[in-house]
Protein backbone atom coordinates (compact mmCIF):
# COMPACT_ATOMS: atom_id res chain seq x y z
CA UNK A 1 0.00 0.00 0.00
CA UNK A 2 1.34 3.49 -0.89
CA UNK A 3 2.31 5.94 1.85
CA UNK A 4 -0.35 8.42 0.69
CA UNK A 5 -2.99 5.68 1.09
CA UNK A 6 -1.66 4.49 4.46
CA UNK A 7 -1.36 7.86 6.24
CA UNK A 8 -5.13 8.60 6.43
CA UNK A 9 -5.73 5.13 7.91
CA UNK A 10 -2.99 5.59 10.54
CA UNK A 11 -4.34 9.03 11.46
CA UNK A 12 -7.88 7.71 11.70
CA UNK A 13 -6.81 4.82 13.93
CA UNK A 14 -5.09 7.29 16.24
CA UNK A 15 -8.04 9.66 16.44
CA UNK A 16 -10.59 6.88 16.93
CA UNK A 17 -9.35 6.07 20.43
CA UNK A 18 -11.04 9.20 21.80
CA UNK A 19 -14.71 10.14 22.13
CA UNK A 20 -16.84 10.50 19.02
CA UNK A 21 -17.33 14.20 18.31
CA UNK A 22 -20.86 15.44 18.90
CA UNK A 23 -20.86 18.37 16.48
CA UNK A 24 -23.82 17.04 14.50
CA UNK A 25 -26.04 16.54 17.54
CA UNK A 26 -25.20 12.90 18.19
CA UNK A 27 -24.57 11.88 21.84
CA UNK A 28 -20.98 11.66 23.01
CA UNK A 29 -19.73 8.11 22.58
CA UNK A 30 -16.47 6.46 23.62
CA UNK A 31 -14.45 3.95 21.64
CA UNK A 32 -14.47 0.49 23.24
CA UNK A 33 -12.03 -1.40 20.99
CA UNK A 34 -9.39 -0.84 18.33
CA UNK A 35 -11.05 -0.16 14.95
CA UNK A 36 -10.95 -2.95 12.39
CA UNK A 37 -10.13 -2.42 8.69
CA UNK A 38 -12.34 -3.97 6.00
CA UNK A 39 -10.88 -6.40 3.42
CA UNK A 40 -10.61 -3.69 0.73
CA UNK A 41 -9.12 -1.31 3.31
CA UNK A 42 -11.63 1.41 2.45
CA UNK A 43 -13.69 1.15 5.66
CA UNK A 44 -13.05 1.13 9.37
CA UNK A 45 -15.39 -0.64 11.79
CA UNK A 46 -15.61 1.41 14.98
CA UNK A 47 -17.30 0.34 18.23
CA UNK A 48 -18.64 2.93 20.69
CA UNK A 49 -20.58 3.04 23.93
CA UNK A 50 -22.47 5.97 25.48
CA UNK A 51 -20.21 6.27 28.53
CA UNK A 52 -16.63 5.43 29.41
CA UNK A 53 -17.26 3.48 32.62
CA UNK A 54 -18.02 0.09 31.12
CA UNK A 55 -19.97 -0.74 34.31
CA UNK A 56 -23.65 -0.43 33.49
CA UNK A 57 -25.17 -2.07 30.42
CA UNK A 58 -25.63 0.76 27.92
CA UNK A 59 -26.30 0.60 24.19
CA UNK A 60 -23.23 0.24 22.05
CA UNK A 61 -22.95 1.29 18.43
CA UNK A 62 -21.04 0.00 15.43
CA UNK A 63 -20.10 2.62 12.84
CA UNK A 64 -18.61 2.29 9.36
CA UNK A 65 -16.12 5.04 8.55
CA UNK A 66 -14.39 5.89 5.27
CA UNK A 67 -10.60 5.56 5.50
CA UNK A 68 -10.22 8.30 2.87
CA UNK A 69 -12.52 10.80 4.58
CA UNK A 70 -13.19 10.25 8.31
CA UNK A 71 -16.11 12.68 8.17
CA UNK A 72 -17.98 10.13 6.04
CA UNK A 73 -19.47 7.69 8.53
CA UNK A 74 -22.66 5.67 8.93
CA UNK A 75 -24.28 3.89 11.86
CA UNK A 76 -24.46 0.16 11.09
CA UNK A 77 -25.82 -1.48 14.25
CA UNK A 78 -26.82 -0.84 17.88
CA UNK A 79 -26.58 -3.54 20.55
CA UNK A 80 -26.37 -3.99 24.33
CA UNK A 81 -23.77 -6.72 24.96
CA UNK A 82 -21.22 -7.74 22.35
CA UNK A 83 -21.22 -7.87 18.55
CA UNK A 84 -18.62 -8.41 15.84
CA UNK A 85 -18.59 -7.79 12.08
CA UNK A 86 -17.28 -10.03 9.29
CA UNK A 87 -17.10 -8.69 5.72
CA UNK A 88 -17.04 -10.81 2.60
CA UNK A 89 -13.85 -10.29 0.58
CA UNK A 90 -15.55 -8.01 -1.96
CA UNK A 91 -17.54 -6.27 0.82
CA UNK A 92 -20.86 -6.98 -0.93
CA UNK A 93 -21.96 -8.79 2.25
CA UNK A 94 -21.32 -8.67 5.95
CA UNK A 95 -22.55 -10.63 8.94
CA UNK A 96 -22.92 -9.54 12.53
CA UNK A 97 -22.38 -12.02 15.34
CA UNK A 98 -24.70 -10.52 17.94
CA UNK A 99 -24.26 -11.94 21.45
CA UNK A 100 -27.34 -10.14 22.71
CA UNK A 101 -27.91 -12.36 25.80
CA UNK A 102 -25.60 -14.35 28.05
CA UNK A 103 -27.28 -17.60 26.95
CA UNK A 104 -28.07 -16.80 23.30
CA UNK A 105 -26.56 -15.29 20.20
CA UNK A 106 -27.86 -14.62 16.73
CA UNK A 107 -26.37 -14.30 13.25
CA UNK A 108 -27.52 -11.38 11.10
CA UNK A 109 -26.82 -11.12 7.36
CA UNK A 110 -26.48 -7.73 5.62
CA UNK A 111 -26.23 -6.83 1.92
CA UNK A 112 -24.49 -3.69 0.61
CA UNK A 113 -26.82 -1.09 -0.92
CA UNK A 114 -24.19 1.60 -1.49
CA UNK A 115 -21.01 3.07 -0.01
CA UNK A 116 -21.16 2.53 3.79
CA UNK A 117 -24.81 1.53 3.39
CA UNK A 118 -25.79 -2.02 4.39
CA UNK A 119 -29.27 -3.39 5.05
CA UNK A 120 -30.17 -6.49 7.04
CA UNK A 121 -31.66 -9.15 4.77
CA UNK A 122 -31.83 -12.20 7.05
CA UNK A 123 -31.53 -13.53 10.58
CA UNK A 124 -29.93 -16.97 10.05
CA UNK A 125 -30.19 -18.13 13.67
CA UNK A 126 -33.40 -20.17 13.62
CA UNK A 127 -32.65 -21.65 10.19
CA UNK A 128 -29.20 -22.81 11.34
CA UNK A 129 -30.68 -24.57 14.36
CA UNK A 130 -33.41 -26.17 12.24
CA UNK A 131 -30.70 -27.53 9.98
CA UNK A 132 -28.85 -28.87 13.03
CA UNK A 133 -32.01 -30.68 14.18
CA UNK A 134 -32.51 -32.15 10.71
CA UNK A 135 -28.95 -33.46 10.66
CA UNK A 136 -29.53 -35.09 14.06
CA UNK A 137 -32.80 -36.61 12.82
CA UNK A 138 -34.41 -35.04 15.85
CA UNK A 139 -38.14 -35.63 16.30
CA UNK A 140 -38.41 -32.44 18.36
CA UNK A 141 -36.28 -29.25 18.45
CA UNK A 142 -33.04 -29.49 20.43
CA UNK A 143 -34.37 -27.49 23.41
CA UNK A 144 -31.02 -26.07 24.53
CA UNK A 145 -31.35 -23.35 27.15
CA UNK A 146 -27.98 -21.96 26.02
CA UNK A 147 -27.55 -21.73 22.24
CA UNK A 148 -25.04 -19.84 20.16
CA UNK A 149 -24.56 -19.62 16.40
CA UNK A 150 -21.58 -17.73 15.03
CA UNK A 151 -19.97 -17.04 11.67
CA UNK A 152 -16.29 -17.92 11.93
CA UNK A 153 -15.20 -16.72 8.49
CA UNK A 154 -16.16 -16.39 4.85
CA UNK A 155 -15.23 -19.79 3.46
CA UNK A 156 -15.75 -19.01 -0.25
CA UNK A 157 -16.26 -15.95 -2.43
CA UNK A 158 -18.02 -17.61 -5.38
CA UNK A 159 -20.54 -18.63 -4.33
CA UNK A 160 -20.40 -16.50 -1.16
CA UNK A 161 -20.29 -19.06 1.64
CA UNK A 162 -20.05 -18.80 5.42
CA UNK A 163 -18.45 -21.23 7.85
CA UNK A 164 -20.67 -21.42 10.93
CA UNK A 165 -20.20 -22.88 14.39
CA UNK A 166 -23.11 -23.94 16.62
CA UNK A 167 -22.78 -24.49 20.36
CA UNK A 168 -25.50 -25.32 22.85
CA UNK A 169 -26.30 -27.22 26.00
CA UNK A 170 -29.14 -28.20 28.31
CA UNK A 171 -27.46 -30.74 30.59
CA UNK A 172 -24.68 -33.35 30.53
CA UNK A 173 -26.65 -35.55 28.12
CA UNK A 174 -27.93 -32.83 25.80
CA UNK A 175 -25.33 -30.56 24.25
CA UNK A 176 -23.28 -29.78 21.16
CA UNK A 177 -19.91 -28.08 20.94
CA UNK A 178 -18.29 -26.55 17.87
CA UNK A 179 -20.70 -28.18 15.41
CA UNK A 180 -19.74 -26.83 11.99
CA UNK A 181 -21.71 -26.24 8.83
CA UNK A 182 -21.55 -24.14 5.66
CA UNK A 183 -24.15 -21.64 4.45
CA UNK A 184 -24.38 -20.81 0.74
CA UNK A 185 -25.82 -17.31 0.26
CA UNK A 186 -26.63 -17.90 -3.40
CA UNK A 187 -28.80 -20.96 -2.82
CA UNK A 188 -29.75 -20.02 0.76
CA UNK A 189 -28.94 -23.55 1.89
CA UNK A 190 -26.86 -25.18 4.62
CA UNK A 191 -24.45 -28.06 4.13
CA UNK A 192 -21.98 -30.26 5.97
CA UNK A 193 -20.32 -31.41 2.73
CA UNK A 194 -16.84 -30.20 3.57
CA UNK A 195 -15.31 -32.65 1.08
CA UNK A 196 -17.02 -30.81 -1.79
CA UNK A 197 -15.94 -27.48 -0.35
CA UNK A 198 -12.33 -28.63 -0.10
CA UNK A 199 -12.38 -29.82 -3.71
CA UNK A 200 -13.64 -26.44 -4.90
CA UNK A 201 -10.92 -24.66 -2.94
CA UNK A 202 -8.02 -26.81 -4.23
CA UNK A 203 -6.22 -26.94 -7.56
CA UNK A 204 -2.96 -28.88 -7.96
CA UNK A 205 -0.93 -29.03 -11.14
CA UNK A 206 -1.11 -32.49 -12.68
CA UNK A 207 -4.40 -33.48 -11.06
Amino acid sequence: MSLSRLLPIVALLFLSNGPLRAGDGKPRYYSVRVPEISPQRDLLVEHYRSDASGISPVPEQIWLVSTLDPSVRRLLFTHERDASVLFSENEDWLVINDHYLSNESRLLLFRRKGPLDYEQVADLTAAAWRYFDQQQHAKTPHGFDHSYVEALRWAENDPPTLLLSLDGHLDSRNYTSEWYCLYNLRTETFSVDFAAHNRRMTELEGD
